[in-house]
């Protein structure tokens, strides 16, 4: 039982709150983790996936569960390069990783970064 729920029945049996109000706020706890459960279960399946097409032949391509990838985009700021793309860098080609993280928690689907250089090289970034 969650520290909340305890601290709920204290206060009705201190007759703090009574136990319809005591029973409102349960409730409401339950509906939000519900919530947070379905939020989970929304973007379970979803992918993130980078493909990267170079001029001179070289190709990438990442596909990682989403979940996996805003984790590994939060942490990108704490500790440095998480998800270390070399090609990128060689690229010249440098990603506002905070922009594709609020996009993620936005729930934005489909392509969300579509770059074409004039040598020829392609990035792609889309959430399916």
């Amino acid at each position: 039982m969650s520290q909340e729920k305890l601290k709920i029945l204290e206060m009705i049996q201190s007759k703090i709150i009574t136990p319809s109000e005591g029973a409102e706020l349960l409730h409401a706890i339950d509906k939000d983790e519900k919530t947070e459960v379905k939020s989970l279960k929304k973007n379970a399946f979803k992918m993130f996936k980078i493909k990267i097409l170079s001029a001179d032949g070289d190709k990438v391509n990442v596909q990682i569960p989403l979940e996996f990838a805003k984790v590994a985009l939060k942490s990108q700021n704490k500790r440095g390069k998480v998800m270390k793309l070399d090609k990128l860098n060689d690229m010249n080609v440098d990603l506002d990783f905070d922009a594709i993280l609020d996009m993620i928690e936005s729930g934005t689907i489909g392509k969300i970064v579509d770059i074409e250089s004039n040598d020829g090289d392609k990035v792609e970034i889309v959430i399916e």
